[in-house]
């Protein structure tokens, strides 16, 4: 059995993240992107969880993040950087998507739909060259018309070339981000989609995967 701690969207709380990685007993701890604070930095949310964290943390970064920082992060041995490459967790495959799509906010990190779809080629290839007894997705942006990319406007605003990858790829679960008013979970086919809302407010998931996903939505109190 696998035990994940599933946060997103920290925006440079490192005090609640320190607070949950302490609090909570887990496998992989699992980080959907936005490290960084609202000036765009990440240094202390890095520290933390070099420092805090119990297990690996398998990081995609997000568009409020600067692309330099996969580099940067890459440069500690307990943290697994993924953008369109694939790595191991116990016998599942761990497949992850950095950045954010386009916007009228001109973020640091954004993507077109043409750049997800080769990053998804990419983490197509390397999953065929890992053997594994399922997959487990990771990506900053949510797939397009979900409860989970649904905005307070009413509009869907996730990842179209992300949903056709879980459509094709059906990974177990896939953990999102990005829109803080999607915290919830929704499927896309029989894959859980999963945004643990904003560790900014508090928030994160836990979620056991043992032949059967069983998850809980928590928050800080």
């Amino acid at each position: 059995m696998g035990r994940v701690l599933a946060v997103t969207d920290i925006h440079g709380n490192w005090r609640g993240l320190k607070e949950v990685l302490g609090s909570e007993d887990y496998d992989a701890l699992f980080v959907a992107g936005d490290l960084s604070d609202y000036s765009g930095s990440a240094d202390k949310v890095v520290d933390v969880l070099i420092k805090h964290s119990k297990s690996r943390a398998y990081v995609v970064i997000g568009n409020m993040d600067s692309p330099k920082l996969i580099d940067d992060l890459r440069r500690y041995e307990e943290v697994t950087v993924l953008h369109g490459n694939a790595s191991k967790f116990l016998n599942y495959v761990v497949v992850g998507f950095s950045g954010g799509l386009i916007s009228p906010f001109n973020t640091a990190f954004e993507l077109d739909e043409d750049s997800f779809k080769e990053l998804a080629a990419n983490a197509a290839k390397s999953i065929t060259e890992v053997d594994h007894g399922g997959m487990l997705l990771i990506t900053h942006t949510p797939p397009y018309n979900t409860k989970v990319d649904l905005t307070y406007s009413g509009m869907h605003v996730g990842s179209k070339v992300i949903r056709e990858f879980i459509e094709g790829c059906r990974p177990l679960i896939t953990i999102c981000g990005h829109i803080h008013e999607g915290r919830g979970y929704d499927y896309v086919g029989r894959t859980l989609v999963i945004n643990p809302g904003p560790l900014l407010r508090g928030f994160y998931a836990l979620i056991e995967i043992d032949g059967e996903i069983k998850f809980e939505l928590r928050g800080l109190k």
